[in-house]
């Protein structure tokens, strides 16, 4: 049986092209319905590397994970850390974030961007009682380490304005 790495560079190639033959659809699910265990290796080598790949612009999240498989959600958070590549993973009812710890002031910017689904840099420095500019240098970190993704639409003023959304 191939390792982890061997595995999750054959993965890779498979992965990448669905999503480019996406080119409109922005959030990507993978299902675990049926995957008893994969290793951080595999991790790393398949999804991870390619939502930083693409991240800010598409996001990928995980889904039908198994909670009580206590060691493959290790081996998970474990390889996101490693590769500093946050994935959200649905367990149930509940949205787990593996990776790195978001600092305290960050994590409520990312709390706020995940019940709004998709939000303004105005509406989070209001809502929050934070500056515009702390607000949008915020919001720019967690699309810059791939949190959530930026979208450009045109304001109401004719401008262009940044939506923040969740990857889930």
């Amino acid at each position: 049986m191939p390792f982890g790495n061997q595995k999750g560079r054959e993965v890779f190639p498979q992965l990448k092209a669905i999503i480019d033959s996406a080119p409109a659809q922005r959030v990507f699910e993978i299902s675990f319905e049926g995957i008893e265990f994969t290793d951080s290796s595999f991790a790393r080598e398949s999804v991870l590397l390619l939502a930083k790949m693409y991240r800010g612009n598409k996001g990928i999240y995980l889904s039908h994970f198994d909670p009580k498989n206590v060691d493959m959600l290790d081996n998970w958070d474990y390889a996101a850390e490693k590769v500093e590549q946050p994935i959200l993973v649905k367990l149930g009812d509940n949205v787990r974030l593996l990776g790195s710890r978001l600092s305290s002031s960050n994590q409520e910017v990312f709390d706020l961007v995940m019940k709004k689904k998709q939000i303004t840099t105005n509406k989070v420095a209001g809502q929050l009682n934070l500056s515009v500019p702390n607000a949008s240098t915020k919001l720019k970190k967690l699309v810059d380490e791939g949190y959530i993704l930026r979208v450009e639409e045109v304001a109401e003023s004719g401008g262009i304005e940044f939506i923040y959304k969740s990857i889930f």
